[in-house]
């Protein structure tokens, strides 16, 4: 009677709490469930239109994985995965940023603290100097004068003149030095856990802001980072045109078989220690993803020199199509398909004069819904371009958020800029903190390098940590990416990922909460999978 009296007061304290669940979370989770298997429209479905949603089953779910949404979902579904590129690499930084704030950084003693402060304080007052002797424009020239160009609106620089943008530029090149040197003065003053601050601050800024001010970073005429880039591009400019193709035609090969050589020897190493049982199955799996990352990352800077050049080494696409050639096309096509001749007679006419060959095989496929005889056709009237990265224009600063190429990549470099100092940095802090020391003296004993170190004793010990985090992440990044779209892209450039999509169907202009009720299952039915195979995997190699 006392245990039952005892239950009985505990679950009237917890009362509240449940109800809350059941009300705002397992009410709604349940709700939607059944939303899902209907067609649920509120521009149909409402108290003015007097209809009401009729229940259709699984038909939501045949239009999202096969039907007539099937196409944008697993083209956002590839926008999202996309994205998640940054995760490990997030995953990394936060890591070797642990590593290195976990270590007792500076003097000891007050009076050689006192000195590193004084000479860091020392060098940062002659690097500002030398910045704004540097960077400051000269005296203001009169209005009259042919330097003093007003710029454009669309520079995002508003109606400056070149000599107040000059000074705007250095005024914001003294600053960051002055503030870098600070940070570091007081850093090295305070200790570790100033810097620890300061790598955190990000994370505690509102997520709103950071996106505003990175969107502010990446416009491309007048941001802070192009303005950067630009320089450095036109001296690689400079550099590669003046120099011979040949050279930079050896050092991409060499890099790719550098990069081969040394993939394969990282790989046969670690299956070699696998197979000797030196180390784990968690640690192979990471050297295997140390290796693809590797051999990633010579085979882009290998195809990057090949293609410098003006004329570049391997083919760098089509040239276009005129409009003589578009008719011998038509032409073409109209024999092999007479019953479309008309139709393919007009799209000749609507394509014009200039056209790129993807856009020309995609128009005539549509008529006549063949396309590897429309590419026959086409392909043979097409010419190889090899335009290295230096012709034309030369080497131009990226059109962030705005080329489809460049948009993801822009997000990805900002979501990695916003992780790795994050909450997975404090966790792999706690986790090296757990580490005991005895492991450490006992590697020191056996002659263990620092490499050995951190390979033998850092890495097994930190897996649970990393196993914690990596499934987090991935939870995160299959339903993240909203934020981003909506405040610096809008969803363009190809970065509608299924959170915005779902936001999209369902409140933005279409109102079908069925369908976007659908899109959250699938949604939760891929993160449960992934989350599930996570864990059977990483659980095993772990050992939890």
């Amino acid at each position: 009677m006392k245990k039952r009296r005892t239950f009985w007061i505990a679950m009237l304290f917890l009362l509240p709490n449940l109800l809350g669940f059941l009300i705002f979370t397992a009410g709604p989770v349940v709700f939607s469930l059944w939303m899902s298997l209907t067609d649920w429209a509120l521009t149909k479905h409402n108290a003015y239109s007097g209809a009401s949603a009729q229940f259709i089953g699984l038909e939501n779910y045949r239009r999202l994985l096969f039907g007539d949404e099937s196409q944008l979902f697993w083209e956002y579904f590839g926008n999202t995965l996309f994205l998640m590129i940054g995760i490990p690499i997030g995953i990394a930084g936060s890591l070797a940023l642990a590593l290195l704030l976990n270590q007792n950084i500076g003097p000891k003693r007050a009076r050689s603290k006192a000195g590193a402060v004084g000479v860091t304080l020392l060098v940062t007052i002659l690097a500002v100097g030398a910045t704004w002797l540097v960077t400051t424009p000269g005296l203001e020239p009169a209005a009259g004068a042919a330097n003093y160009a007003a710029m454009t609106a669309d520079s995002g620089l508003g109606n400056l003149a070149v000599w107040e943008v000059q000074k705007l530029r250095s005024g914001a090149a003294v600053t960051a030095i002055a503030v870098l040197g600070l940070i570091v003065a007081a850093g090295l003053a305070i200790g570790p856990v100033f810097f620890r601050t300061v790598f955190y601050l990000p994370s505690m800024l509102a997520g709103v802001a950071i996106f505003l001010l990175w969107k502010a970073l990446y416009k491309p005429q007048g941001g802070l980072i192009n303005s950067t880039l630009e320089p450095a591009l036109g001296v690689i400019q400079n550099t590669v045109t003046s120099t011979p193709a040949a050279l930079w035609y050896a050092l991409g090969l060499l890099l790719w078989a550098s990069g081969v050589v040394l993939c394969l020897w990282m790989f046969a190493r670690g299956t070699l220690g696998l197979t000797r049982r030196d180390i784990s199955g968690l640690s192979y799996t990471g050297l295997v993803l140390v290796v693809i990352s590797l051999g990633a990352m010579m085979l882009g800077l290998g195809y990057l020199f090949c293609q410098l050049p003006p004329r570049s080494l391997l083919p760098s696409g089509l040239d276009i199509l005129t409009g003589e050639q578009l008719s011998a096309i038509g032409q073409s096509l109209t024999g092999a398909f007479p019953a479309a001749g008309e139709e393919i007679r007009l799209a000749v006419l609507t394509l014009g004069d200039q056209i790129r060959p993807a856009t020309a095989i995609e128009a005539f496929t549509t008529i006549v819904g063949d396309r590897s005889a429309v590419a026959e056709v086409v392909m043979p009237m097409t010419t190889v371009l090899h335009e290295g990265l230096t012709s034309g224009d030369g080497l131009m600063p990226p059109q962030w958020l705005i080329d489809i190429r460049w948009a993801k990549p822009a997000l990805i470099i900002m979501g990695v800029w916003t992780a790795v100092g994050g909450g997975n940095m404090l966790l792999y802090l706690a986790g090296l903190s757990n580490i005991p020391t005895e492991l450490y003296e006992a590697a020191d004993i056996d002659g263990a390098g620092g490499w050995q170190r951190f390979a033998h004793v850092t890495w097994p010990q930190l897996a649970p940590t990393t196993f914690f985090i990596v499934i987090m992440s991935t939870i995160g990044g299959l339903q993240g990416g909203f934020d981003q779209a909506r405040v610096m892209t809008e969803g363009k450039a190809g970065t509608t990922v299924l959170s915005y999509y779902l936001y999209n169907i369902a409140f933005d202009d279409q109102f079908q909460l069925g369908l976007a009720s659908a899109i959250a299952w699938v949604m939760f039915g891929m993160i449960f999978i992934m989350t599930l195979f996570n864990y059977r995997f990483g659980s095993r190699a772990t050992n939890l």
